[in-house]
């Protein structure tokens, strides 16, 4: 299973949140059942900002990041996610899910309502494990 993480699900990993124990679980099941996961670089200045607002040593952010395949955005994935459909989607979360499509991700793991909407519109799984 390829499962996407965007960086509102990443950050839960991150930071305690009542969302947590059951995102790591889920992770971890995908992971140990040979499963990969994928994110976007992007995640790392996203995961490296909440961080720094919530308090996490940038230690532990460079520890999470390992567990991710990150993608490297070509300039086809920024004119791609420019194209998608829909007036509310924001630029980032656009780009995390044309990169989702680009590694053929079985499931978008996210707990942005928006971007899930995207997502599923684009034709991709999403769960929020709670």
């Amino acid at each position: 299973m390829i499962a996407y993480v965007d960086a509102s699900a990443a950050a839960k990993a991150l930071i305690d949140e009542p969302e947590t124990p059951a995102l790591k679980r889920y992770l971890n099941l995908a992971m140990e059942d040979g499963g990969d996961l994928f994110s976007s670089l992007l995640l790392e200045t996203e995961l490296r900002r909440t961080a720094a607002q919530g308090g996490a040593s940038q230690e532990r952010v460079t520890d999470a990041l390992e567990l991710f395949d990150l993608v490297e955005p070509d300039p086809t994935i920024f004119r791609d996610a420019g194209l998608m459909p829909g007036a509310h989607l924001r630029s980032l979360d656009a780009i995390h899910v044309v990169t989702a499509l680009r590694v053929d991700a079985d499931v978008f793991v996210t707990y942005d309502s928006r971007q899930a909407k995207a997502a599923s519109a684009a034709g991709l799984r999403t769960v929020s494990p709670s």
